[in-house]
């Protein structure tokens, strides 16, 4: 039987496997900005082991809030500057930078078979040149910092073939949003998502980077795409300098694709031919249906940019089809455009693209996450609708009590036009992909020789100065909140993420969940929370879990869970509980006031008579699990292997 490429790859980096399928990774790359990594920064300052594997595997940038909107925001990114100077690791300043899934690439800080981690969600966008890449929380990000490992969950593969004619009016974006709508937000949880067809071998590694992107909004920890002629051609001014055999190098690279008879999970087959332009309607990724259907509803803003829809392609398809309508936007909407990275920005000004956009009234940014989240740069208010080229439609996603809209920039552009969502033209977008730049676009590496001395820390001595701790007592009174899909924006909103004090972050711990005022007071008196489906979904930001612990919450039980968010739970000592849905439904229903946990059983218990008569539940729980929340979290944990992996002469 054939090997899928993520075995491949896995084959090359496994140095351990755990009893329960999980596995310890060598690290090609860990990428940071200015969000996620300051805090891990701060504990291993705060720790006594502020060490990195190798700086020249380690890249930094500012990305999210581009330039800083306020005090907090500028302590974040002068933390991870510093950082950066310090360890001489090359770091991506304003002015410099861009979005970091668009200037990863683009900086060639990546390679058919690497194995990177980030602390985003969306790092899942680089398997699309052939690697395996993954979002990750905080705490990993810090372990694999200090010893370029990484344990991943076992993953199942799944193979979807996009095959058929792509409708002129049809793009990346929707067929993303279709596979979604398909697969459900959880539909590829603890998967791998493998893209592939006529249909990918014939897009630009733009469109396949979209794809690759939105491959974690149905729950995959990563989305890949086969080597070839033009993953290669993109990445060959960077690939160049690292090879000497250009053609062994390339052969090998190609090795790493699937075989023909490899063995996958579930295969998937979509004919594009008859897809018509796809949009959001809810408040979830994988709520999705045909633009038709939407024709003429009012509409306050567009947003075209993201990691998503930001590259150069996109902002071609925009601006020509504004152009080719007539040159403005209606005067009813507001259109706030958002190069992805610097570079971007340079080419869509030499090709005249900035001078369309500002003379049809859009407003045009620098390189900035900012209102993708709701962070800055766009932020919608209460009520309004966006219509936008972003990856998630969250409830709060881009403002509080808005409403966002996902589609390509096709439908984005062509809806700014006429100030109401409209559906793009089948025929005309064919004449504006035919007036337009088709080039494919290639890396722009910079000048940096990866010449930072690498010292590889001294384990052994970094474990005595990890404390062990023991697992705290999870049991105590519970918290219902009878939703699906709470995600990661609900726990704690994208406005207070500037913030480095953890403690703070349980102020607002579920601030925009639908909870009764008269309730709240009831939330920080718990110790455990019961929630519905998917819990935790959406960004890796572990900016939750801190936020639940900071409001008290040490254990949430829930039908199902988001990886990202389950793994950063057990990272920081804390515990999620997973039951069969009828087990969660009939807590919700008897609604007991205290719930007993025992983490060493793997059981939970609540009192079902005045007699003190029990109902009980069984919840999986594994040794590596049991262990790292024995020790109050990873880092320990992480430091203990590493140093025994060198004494095996594994790393």
């Amino acid at each position: 039987m054939g090997k899928t490429m993520f075995a491949k790859i896995i084959a090359r980096h496994l140095v351990r496997k755990f009893a329960d399928g999980g596995m310890a990774l060598k690290l090609d790359w860990v990428w940071c900005h200015e969000i996620t990594t300051p805090n891990a920064i701060l504990d291993m300052r705060e720790r006594g082991i502020d060490v990195v594997f190798n700086p020249n595997k380690i890249k930094a940038m500012i990305d999210h809030v581009n330039p800083a909107k306020d005090t907090a925001s500028a302590i974040q990114g002068k933390i991870t500057r510093d950082w950066s100077r310090e360890h001489g690791i090359e770091f991506l300043d304003v002015g410099r930078n861009g979005v970091c899934h668009a200037v990863i690439p683009e900086k060639g800080w990546i390679s058919p078979g690497d194995i990177g981690i980030m602390g985003d969600s969306h790092t899942c966008t680089h398997g699309a040149f052939g690697a395996f890449t993954a979002g990750v929380g905080t705490t990993e990000v810090e372990n694999g910092l200090i010893t370029g490992l990484w344990i991943c969950p076992p993953q199942k593969v799944i193979r979807v073939n996009f095959n058929g004619v792509l409708p002129e009016n049809v793009f990346a974006k929707d067929l993303i949003l279709t596979l979604i709508n398909k697969i459900g937000v959880k539909g590829a949880t603890n998967a791998v998502l493998e893209f592939g067809g006529i249909v990918i071998s014939e897009m630009s590694m733009d469109g396949r980077m979209t794809i690759a992107n939105m491959a974690v909004e149905a729950g995959a920890t990563s989305g890949m795409m086969m080597v070839d002629d033009k993953t290669i051609n993109y990445l060959w001014p960077a690939l160049s300098r690292k090879i000497n055999s250009p053609r062994k190098a390339i052969d090998e690279m190609l090795e790493l694709n699937s075989d023909s008879d490899a063995e996958y999970y579930r295969v998937i087959d979509i004919d594009v031919s008859d897809l018509l332009p796809a949009i959001t309607y809810g408040y979830s990724p994988g709520e999705v249906d045909a633009v038709s259907r939407f024709s003429g509803k009012k509409v306050d803003q567009v947003y075209i940019g993201s990691c998503t829809n930001g590259r150069i392609s996109d902002l071609r398809m925009a601006a020509g089809i504004i152009k080719m309508s007539g040159g403005m936007i209606s005067d009813k909407v507001r259109c706030v455009v958002v190069p992805a990275t610097q570079h971007i920005y340079e080419q869509a000004l030499k090709e005249g693209l900035i001078e369309i956009f500002a003379k049809a009234g859009c407003y045009v940014s620098g390189p900035t996450c900012g209102a993708c989240l709701g962070m800055s740069c766009g932020v919608i208010a209460p009520g309004e609708v966006c219509v936008s080229t972003t990856n998630r439609n969250f409830p709060g996603r881009m403002g509080r009590d808005g409403m966002v809209h996902l589609a390509s920039p096709a439908t984005a552009a062509i809806t700014a036009v006429k100030g109401v969502i409209t559906e793009p033209d089948h025929d005309f977008c064919g004449r504006v992909a035919n007036s337009i730049l088709a080039d494919d676009g290639v890396a722009h590496p910079t000048s940096w020789k990866n010449g930072t001395k690498v010292e590889k820390p001294d384990y052994a001595k970094l474990r005595a100065r990890i404390v062990s701790g023991k697992a705290g007592d999870f049991s105590g009174t519970a918290f219902y909140l009878p939703k699906n899909n709470v995600d990661t924006d609900q726990i704690i909103p994208a406005k207070y993420l500037n913030q480095t004090d953890k403690a703070k972050f349980g102020e607002h711990c579920l601030e925009d969940a639908v909870i009764p005022v008269k309730d709240r007071p009831k939330l920080y008196q718990s110790r455990i929370l019961v929630a519905g489906e998917n819990f935790g979904c959406g960004s890796s930001r572990e900016h939750a879990p801190w936020a639940l612990e900071a409001a008290g919450i040490r254990c949430v039980i829930a039908p199902s869970f988001a990886r990202i968010f389950e793994n950063n739970m057990i990272a920081n000592g804390l515990l999620c509980v997973v039951l069969p849905k009828e087990k969660v439904d009939e807590l919700f229903k008897k609604r007991p006031p205290k719930i007993a946990v025992c983490l060493e059983e793997g059981e939970i218990s609540w009192d079902i008579t005045m007699s003190g008569s029990k109902a009980r539940a069984k919840f999986p729980v594994s040794d590596y699990q049991k262990e790292l929340i024995r020790n109050g979290g990873s880092v320990g944990y992480m430091i203990n292997l590493a140093s025994e992996l060198v004494g095996e002469g594994k790393l």
